[in-house]
């Protein structure tokens, strides 16, 4: 009996924790960029790091993947990211501040931005443009026309049906976890892709996270941004390292990453 007694209360402790498995982890490239992922039960969290604007801030592309049968809500505020050299959480620029201070004149070219907010201005393409283009394309058709009369294409053949042993029309792979993950990313522009190049302050506050419910089946993504600045370096076989540590907070379960920051 008292042995029974000392194995219940050795018990009740355990029986009050939460016991969750680690999720299934990996990663992706989307435009030479690095995603890693982490897939539990009920959601999937993506992640990925990158410099942007000049290199003055680092944005933090977060997606979560909600697959349970009821929805939940996600906070930017939840997310901590922490100085993985440094040791210290970082704090965070809101869209709207950093976009506030796009505008202002002087900091447009600090930040690598257009002083109007859009793109390149259109070049006009003039005669001495068109004529060499021409030129080309009608060397290339005439050489294609003399090819054509004593070779066949290779995607050429007299019998119907011919290039069906070839696998041609074989039905496609079949996309796995990671083949989906890595097309949600690459589908359209890219956050971390566009935020390196030359953008306005509008695609800053159109990229961000905001707090969101996801419903079953559904995903909600976006970016936090950091300063740059405030990030500590290491020094690895000569080369200066930094990274971070990302904790994302999803029905009761955080799910970290170490990214690496270029």
């Amino acid at each position: 009996m008292r042995a029974l007694l000392c194995a219940l209360l050795f018990a009740c402790p355990l029986l009050g924790q939460t016991v969750t498995r680690d999720p299934a982890r990996g990663q992706f490239f989307v435009d030479g960029i690095v995603y890693e992922y982490a897939a539990a039960t009920d959601c999937i969290v993506v992640a990925a790091v990158h410099s942007v604007l000049n290199h003055k801030f680092l944005a933090v592309k977060i997606r979560v993947y909600n697959a349970s049968q009821h929805s939940f809500s996600v906070r930017p505020e939840d997310i901590v990211v922490e100085d993985a050299v440094g040791g210290r959480q970082l704090v965070a620029t809101s869209a709207a501040e950093l976009a506030r201070r796009m505008r202002k004149p002087y900091n447009m070219a600090r930040y690598a931005v257009n002083g109007i907010g859009g793109g390149p201005m259109d070049t006009t393409i003039t005669s001495d443009m068109v004529a060499p283009l021409l030129s080309m394309m009608k060397e290339m058709a005439e050489r294609t026309n003399s090819n054509a009369a004593t070779v066949n294409s290779l995607l050429y053949t007299d019998l119907p049906g011919t290039l069906d042993d070839n696998g041609a029309n074989a039905a496609p792979a079949e996309c796995d976890q990671v083949c989906r993950l890595r097309n949600g990313e690459g589908q359209g522009k890219d956050a971390l892709t566009q935020l390196q190049r030359q953008t306005s302050a509008e695609s800053v506050e159109q990229y961000a996270l905001l707090a969101n419910t996801i419903p079953p089946r559904a995903n909600v993504g976006g970016v936090l941004y950091f300063p740059l600045g405030k990030l500590s370096e290491a020094r690895e076989q000569g080369k200066k390292t930094r990274g971070v540590r990302v904790t994302v907070p999803v029905l009761g379960d955080n799910f970290r990453f170490e990214l690496p920051v270029e």
